[in-house]
C-alpha cells in the first residue's frame, strides 16, 4: 500500500468526506462509503437563531467524486449517488455514522476495521478541507497525523492532531474522512471525522466515530440481503486468500524445480477453498484461542493470520484429513492447534506462550505457530527448550488441562517449517516428480510431525 492508492480511497462528497471501505460481500456486490451523518441530516442553527431540522429526501442526487491514479496520472471519476433510504443509505440512531451504498467498485478490498487501542502512531485523518477546493486534481485532499486520543465521548472520540494551531477552516470540509493508517500492504481504519468541537478555534482538535457504531449500523438493520459485515472481503471465504497461499519463493533459477510442488500444494488448497470453512467460521468457533498473545485481535482483520490458517488446513488435509471440513474442526482443535503471533518474531515472545489457551491438549501434543515475521533458523521448539526450565518460571495463568505445562508438554513447530524445510532445503527431490509422486514425497514429509 502506498500514500498515492491510500488517497484514492477518499472520497469528496455533500461539502464533506467519505471513505470508500469494501465489505464482506462478494466480489462485484457492492461498495460501501463510510461518512458523517451530519453532512445528510441533523439540526442546525437557522438565520433568525432558532434551531431546525434538515435531511435529504428519497430521490436526492448527491454527486460523490472519487480519484484514480493511474501511471503516476490523476484523473477524477464522479458517481451520481441517488438517495434510496433503507436500500442504499443507512444512519446510526445514536452516533454521527452513515453508510452509502454504491455499486462495486474493484480494487478496494485493502482496507480494515481496528479497534481503538492506545497507540496513535500512524494514523491521521484524511479528507477533503474546503481550502483546497480549487487545487489540481489529486492535490485536493489532505492528511492531518494524530499526535494522541485525549478522551472517549458520547458515542464518539476526541484526538489531538498535530498542531495546535489548526482552526475550523484549516479542517472544513474533511467531516467523514477517515481515521487510518498504512499498515504493510493494507489501510488500518479506526473510525470516521465528526464535527470541530470547537468551530472558531478548533485548537488541533477533533471528534471522530469509532468504527464500532458503523457496525452497529449494520446489526441494527439485521438484515445481510442489504447490508454485510464490515469485515474485509477475504474473512468470507478462503477464495480471496488462494493466490496468496504457498508462495515458496526462491531464486528464479530454482523456479523449475519448486513449480511442481507449488502448484500440487495449491491444487490440494482448493479443496480446502471449496470445502465450507471460512476465516470467519474459525474465528467465530475459536476466537482468542487462536493467538498465542490474546490481545492481538487486531490481526483477525489481516489477511496473514487466514493464509496462514489456508495454508495449515491444507497440509492437515495431506498429512491426516481427506476431506475436511467445519464440522470436523473442534475435533481438530484437540489435537493440532495453530497459534498466531502478530508483530514479533515467534522466539522473541517464547515467555507468552505459556499464558496462551491450550484447554482440551493432552501432553505431546504439537502447536503449531505462525508469525508476521518468519523465522530465519529456529523453526521447531521441542518441550522443555522452549524457554530455560532448570530456572524458575512464571507457572500463573496456565491455561491447560490440569497438570499439564505447555513448556514441558508441547512442542512447538512454526508453519514455515512446512514450506522451508521440508520443500525449500530439499529441491532437487521434487524436481523431477508427478503429482501423485508429490503428494506421497509431501505426506511422507509432514507425516513425523503429526504423530
Amino acid at each position: 500500500m502506498t500514500p498515492e492508492l491510500l488517497k484514492t480511497y477518499v472520497v469528496s462528497l455533500k461539502n464533506g468526506s467519505g471513505c470508500l471501505f469494501q465489505p464482506m460481500a462478494g466480489t462485484d456486490s457492492y461498495t460501501y462509503i463510510l461518512s458523517a451523518k451530519h453532512l445528510f441530516e441533523g439540526t442546525r442553527r437557522a438565520a433568525n437563531g432558532q434551531m431546525e431540522q434538515y435531511s435529504i429526501d428519497a430521490g436526492d442526487i448527491i454527486p460523490i467524486t472519487r480519484l484514480l491514479y493511474l501511471d503516476g496520472i490523476w484523473s477524477e471519476v464522479v458517481i451520481d449517488f441517488v438517495v434510496e433510504k433503507g436500500v442504499n443509505y443507512f444512519v446510526s440512531s445514536v452516533a454521527d455514522a452513515a453508510i452509502l451504498k454504491v455499486d462495486y467498485i474493484p480494487g478496494f478490498n485493502e482496507i480494515f476495521q481496528t479497534n481503538i487501542g492506545l497507540n496513535t502512531v500512524g494514523y491521521a485523518l484524511n479528507g477533503y478541507p474546503h481550502l483546497l477546493a480549487n487545487s489540481i486534481v489529486g492535490e485536493k485532499s489532505t492528511e492531518h497525523p494524530i499526535e494522541r486520543l485525549i478522551s472517549p465521548g458520547v458515542f464518539n472520540y476526541r484526538a489531538q492532531l498535530f498542531g495546535t494551531a489548526l482552526a475550523h477552516p484549516q479542517i472544513e470540509g474533511m467531516s467523514g474522512g477517515g481515521i487510518v493508517k498504512i499498515v504493510d500492504d493494507a489501510i488500518s481504519i479506526i473510525g470516521i471525522q465528526s464535527k470541530v468541537t470547537h468551530q472558531a478555534l478548533a485548537s488541533g482538535q477533533i471528534d471522530f466515530v469509532p468504527i464500532q457504531y458503523f457496525n452497529q449500523i449494520i446489526t441494527e438493520l439485521a438484515n445481510p440481503q442489504i447490508l454485510s459485515a464490515l469485515f474485509p472481503p477475504f474473512l468470507s471465504s478462503f477464495e480471496f486468500l488462494k493466490d496468496s497461499a504457498f508462495m515458496l519463493p526462491v531464486d528464479q533459477i530454482d523456479e523449475d524445480n519448486i513449480a511442481g510442488a507449488r502448484i500440487t500444494l495449491r491444487n490440494k488448497a482448493e479443496q480446502v477453498v471449496n470445502s465450507d470453512i471460512t476465516p470467519r467460521g474459525i474465528k467465530e468457533l475459536f476466537e482468542a484461542k487462536l493467538l498465542i498473545i490474546e490481545e492481538e485481535t487486531s490481526c483477525f482483520a489481516h489477511r496473514e493470520i487466514w493464509i496462514a490458517w489456508l495454508e495449515f488446513l491444507t497440509i492437515l488435509n495431506i498429512a491426516k484429513y481427506d476431506p475436511i471440513e467445519m464440522e470436523m474442526l473442534s475435533e481438530i482443535f484437540n489435537n493440532y492447534r495453530l497459534k498466531y503471533i502478530d508483530g514479533h518474531g515467534w522466539t522473541e515472545v517464547r515467555a507468552d506462550f505459556g499464558k496462551s489457551d491450550y484447554v482440551g491438549l493432552k501432553p505431546d501434543s504439537t502447536i503449531f505457530v505462525s508469525s508476521k515475521t518468519p523465522p530465519k533458523s529456529s523453526f521447531i521448539l521441542k518441550k522443555g527448550k522452549v524457554i530455560d526450565i532448570a530456572k524458575p518460571y512464571d507457572k500463573r495463568g496456565f491455561k491447560t488441562d490440569a497438570g499439564i505445562d505447555p513448556f514441558t508438554c508441547f512442542d512447538f513447530v512454526h508453519l514455515e517449517h512446512f514450506k522451508e524445510v521440508c520443500i525449500i532445503r530439499k529441491l532437487e527431490e521434487y524436481r523431477d516428480l508427478n503429482e501423485i509422486e508429490l503428494l506421497a514425497k509431501l505426506k511422507s514429509e509432514y507425516h513425523e510431525l503429526f504423530n
